[in-house]
């Protein structure tokens, strides 16, 4: 008698682990860009804790407008591994929800997922904005993004 697997035992085996990845595959590269956007979410929230000290310390109130930058506890480089940052001067309103921003990261469309942005609003409040392929639904589902 011989030992060994036919065909059809090695086509189903094959179709099986093909079902499974198909299955898999989306949902890790989700959960991998969800640990990408933790750089952006972990330098906004440094910033945003820097300039919530700097307000206490100088008797300025709880706001993050007017902060001179130059003057906080940490520093944003201007590009990170998977972002790129920007300090704003002067505060423009983000067009997506009508808050003033502060500062934003920007990933890329080379992504998979699309152009999303990060950004710090003036309320303190950390969001997302601007993808077309639902990662901000993902990422807020997934980060407290108020102070």
């Amino acid at each position: 008698m011989r030992k060994g697997f036919t065909l059809m035992e090695l086509i189903v085996v094959v179709i099986i682990i093909g079902i499974l990845a198909m299955i898999g595959l989306p949902q890790f590269f989700k959960v991998a860009e969800r640990g990408r956007a933790a750089e952006a979410f972990t330098a906004l929230g440094a910033l945003r804790n820097a300039q919530l000290r700097y307000a206490a310390e100088n008797a300025e109130g709880k706001t993050l407008s007017g902060t001179d930058f130059t003057e906080l506890d940490v520093q944003l480089p201007s590009t990170g591994k998977f972002f790129t940052y920007e300090l704003f001067e002067t505060i423009p309103a983000d067009p997506a929800n009508g808050t003033e921003v502060i500062v934003q990261a920007t990933r890329s469309s080379d992504t998979g997922f699309g152009t999303y942005v990060v950004s710090i609003a003036v309320d303190g409040t950390i969001g997302c904005t601007g993808d077309s392929n639902g990662m901000c639904a993902i990422l807020t589902r997934s980060v407290k993004t108020s102070s």
